[in-house]
């Protein structure tokens, strides 16, 4: 992966040779700020979990979504913790639910994050 800062602070990441993803600090701004690429990183990794561990486990967790928002400090300088709100199919169970939600949070990118983040789950 190699990242280049380009003007008004945007960046251009690129990972062997595929499309470039392109972030931005300043408003107004197209593209994505790096809290937002961690918080969708969180996200994507949690759901790959989530898919892997329902394959495994017989069930087809297709349809799954997953909101991340971000906290931060009051400087805005540090994120302190995520709210994330898991929606599973309708077929499953409560039981089904709370059991993919804990078993996503054993994703790699939420066992690289410092252990004082902290993180609202809610599951619907």
């Amino acid at each position: 992966m190699k990242i280049t800062l380009g003007q008004n602070l945007q960046t251009t990441c690129v990972l062997d040779g595929k499309k470039p993803l392109h972030t931005a600090f300043n408003n107004p701004r197209e593209d994505v700020n790096p809290g937002e690429m961690l918080a969708a990183s969180l996200g994507a990794c949690m759901m790959t979990m989530v898919g892997f561990m329902a394959a495994k486990h017989g069930d087809d967790a297709q349809g799954t979504a997953l909101e991340v928002t971000p906290q931060f400090d009051d400087k805005h300088s540090r994120i302190t913790g995520f709210d994330l709100t898991f929606y599973f199919p309708a077929s499953f169970t409560a039981e089904q639910k709370e059991k993919y939600a804990k078993l996503a949070q054993g994703c790699p990118v939420h066992n690289s994050l410092r252990e004082d983040m902290k993180y609202t789950v809610t599951v619907k």
